[in-house]
């Protein structure tokens, strides 16, 4: 068994050295339910063994109702003899947020860390992120993450960051992506951060105060950016991570919970811009509840617009601007549609029709003057007849279809139609008026507006 104390490397070298004022302490928060043993302790250890004393207020576990019985008073139990270890039992299930709120309320430093209740923090973890925050009590620091294998708990460590944070119009869903050459460009040391667009909501440290104007609830979108804020991953703050597939916390999440929460975001911070996010999602609308708080604090604090956000912070975010049709490829003969079947460990597979009675965004598709039916970075193409989707763009990058007259996918380097066949797979063939060759793809919506800065 891995020892709950298990050495790991240090972190930030000589860099602290240069430092000499006085640190604030800190408040660590750990959420977790229904976490593995001994991942927790070690979680919990290792912001014991690795953080100075002098600097460490309280660790705050708030246990979000779990159902093992080793997590209730055995818990209990072990961490009485640890003073500074305090632990909260729900007894419902709060959700990740509230759960974090509910050790934020109880937290008294000046400083509070966010942890998941799978991680390992190394040795120096916390001071820089220190360094930073005194310097500039608006920086939203978090670590360079490393990778904990989840079934052999081998740490996978990267000494340089060569990823950040930024997010999809797929329910704004938080993406790892290279790091840009424009944000390595301004750096004059490599102990110097990566100012990120977005950060993991699970580790984080900021400044209670600056938490609070923010409104609490979730510092990492681009709310904090817009109001004046700063989220920066510190390259001289290691921490690992056990990433699991699925997450305990946001499996019990129901989608409609998700739906609401991006949608809440889209709703108060994203302007106009907000029409793409609901164009990607297939306009799937829940009740958001009243947003007027949020509304008001973001005038309140005179927070700039998403499109500043947009050119300054995060202007790699594409969005699709000049399209003409947006929506499902729904045959005229059955209603079924062309869905987007790729995922992370598929490059290319044969594109085939599905059912589309509750469809999902995978089945929305864009298509603009260039001619390419696409999907984020999913594309239709066609080879040798035969109709695929691929990760990359077709190989032959003249523009690919036209919707003819609005009825017919006319692939125009082969002058076929695209045809449905008996296996309901997809292939061009020459046209005529047979219903297997006849579509519907719905004109982007004309009463919304679609801004661009460019």
């Amino acid at each position: 068994m891995i020892s709950v104390h298990r050495r790991l490397p240090d972190s930030v070298g000589n860099w602290l050295e240069n430092f000499n004022g006085t640190l604030p302490e800190i408040s660590v928060i750990i959420i977790f339910y229904n976490e593995a043993w001994t991942p927790l302790l070690r979680s919990v250890h290792s912001v014991i063994d690795r953080t100075p004393a002098h600097l460490l207020k309280q660790i705050i576990l708030v246990d979000d109702n779990s159902t093992f019985d080793y997590l209730k008073a055995p818990l209990d139990k072990y961490f009485r003899k640890y003073p500074v270890v305090e632990i909260i039992h729900a007894t419902g299930r709060l959700g990740l947020i509230k759960a974090r709120l509910v050790g934020f309320e109880v937290s008294v430093a000046p400083v509070v860390v966010f942890l998941d209740s799978h991680t390992e923090c190394f040795p120096g973890w916390v001071e820089s992120m220190l360094i930073r925050i005194s310097r500039n009590r608006k920086s939203v620091v978090f670590p360079l993450i490393q990778a904990i294998d989840k079934d052999t708990f081998k740490v996978k460590c990267a000494r340089h960051p060569t990823f950040y944070c930024g997010f999809s119009w797929t329910f704004l869903q938080l993406q790892w992506m290279l790091i840009p050459r424009r944000v390595f460009s301004v750096r004059q040391d490599e102990a110097d951060s990566i100012k990120s667009p977005t950060m993991p909501g699970g580790l984080f440290a900021i400044h209670r105060e600056f938490f609070k104007k923010l409104g609490t609830y979730d510092p990492g979108t681009c709310r904090t950016w817009m109001c004046g804020g700063s989220l920066e991953m510190d390259p001289c703050s290691m921490v690992g991570h056990v990433f699991r597939t699925p997450n305990p916390h946001r499996a019990q999440i129901p989608l409609e919970v998700v739906t609401r929460n991006t949608q809440r975001v889209a709703e108060v911070w994203m302007d106009d811009y907000k029409n793409y996010y609901y164009e990607r999602n297939n306009y799937q609308f829940v009740d958001v509840g009243n947003v007027t708080d949020r509304l008001q604090l973001r005038a309140r604090l005179q927070c700039k617009s998403f499109e500043w956000y947009l050119k300054n912070i995060f202007p790699e975010l594409s969005y699709p601007h000049n399209m003409t049709y947006v929506g499902l490829i729904r045959s005229k003969i059955d209603s079924r549609c062309i869905i987007n079947t790729l995922d992370d460990k598929t490059s290319v597979d044969r594109a085939m029709l599905y059912d589309c009675k509750e469809p999902t965004v995978s089945h929305v598709w864009y298509m603009g003057a260039p001619g390419q039916i696409h999907q984020d970075k999913v594309f239709l193409c066609v080879d040798d007849r035969v109709v695929v989707l691929r990760q990359i763009k077709c190989q032959d990058l003249h523009p690919q279809w036209h919707y003819k007259e609005e009825k017919w996918l006319y692939h125009i380097h082969t002058g076929q139609c695209l045809t449905i066949a008996a296996d309901s797979r997809l292939f061009v063939s020459p046209c005529t008026n047979s219903g297997l060759q006849l579509w519907h793809f719905q004109r982007r919506r004309s009463d919304l507006r679609f801004p661009s800065y460019l």
